[in-house]
């Protein structure tokens, strides 16, 4: 069973507008084989979007997430409106029902070490995740991302694209990690390449136990 330490920073002072979208970032441990020592073995990386407090304080959404990289930048797109900061039209058609909360548990990047990988490891990690930042939030977030094609596009990467059969094991390992995210509960946005899911709304998760919201600890505002 792994663990998970967590870290948030926050600046008390303050005054710029991405401090309503603090960073998260998780070490992800698990005991060496025969030993009582732990090893790091991945890491879990992402936001909260705090929609509620930016509201409360008269801060603008958009600028805030588009202050901090392009990936909250396109969150941003693929959820809310831009004139009003509510939820889109694609979400609102992604679910039946008025989604309860207004934050966001944007899970950027999880990676696991390929030793550990094909455990369940993952799935334990997001679990415990939203469990711990997600259970109040309106939605959770993520990108699904095969992370060995960072920067595939780039001129240095040419000669990985040139390779035979390339595209095809492209779109594999993409659909291999979008299987992931759904099997999890999560639902793909319209038009989008944003995968969410509503803790507060009943789901279940494949393989995994039914994630409620009066059985979760939260600090997402």
């Amino acid at each position: 069973m792994p663990d998970i330490r967590f870290t948030i920073e926050v600046d008390c002072e303050s005054d710029e507008p991405s401090r309503v979208v603090p960073a998260f970032h998780g070490e992800i441990l698990e005991y060496e084989e025969d030993s009582d020592e732990k090893s790091r073995i991945g890491h879990i990386d992402g936001y909260l979007v705090m929609r509620g407090r930016a509201m409360d304080e008269g801060e603008d959404l958009f600028h805030a997430m588009d202050s901090i990289s392009s990936s909250t930048a396109e969150c941003f797109e693929a959820l809310f409106e831009h004139e009003t900061g509510s939820w889109n039209e694609a979400v609102d058609s992604l679910y039946e029902h008025d989604i309860p909360g207004h934050d966001v548990l944007f899970i950027e990047t999880i990676d696991i070490e390929p030793a550990y990988r094909g455990k369940g490891i993952g799935a334990q990690v997001v679990r415990e995740t939203i469990a711990t930042f997600g259970a109040s939030c309106g939605l959770v977030a993520c990108k699904p991302f095969a992370l060995q094609y960072a920067n595939w596009l780039a001129e240095e990467k040419k000669t990985m694209r040139e390779q035979p059969g390339f595209e095809a094991k492209r779109l594999a390992d993409f659909n291999k990690v979008a299987q992931f995210w759904s099997d999890l509960g999560f639902r793909k946005v319209p038009n989008s390449d944003f995968y969410t899911f509503a803790p507060q709304l009943v789901q279940q998760p494949s393989g995994g136990r039914r994630i409620r919201s009066s059985q979760l600890r939260s600090v997402c505002a």
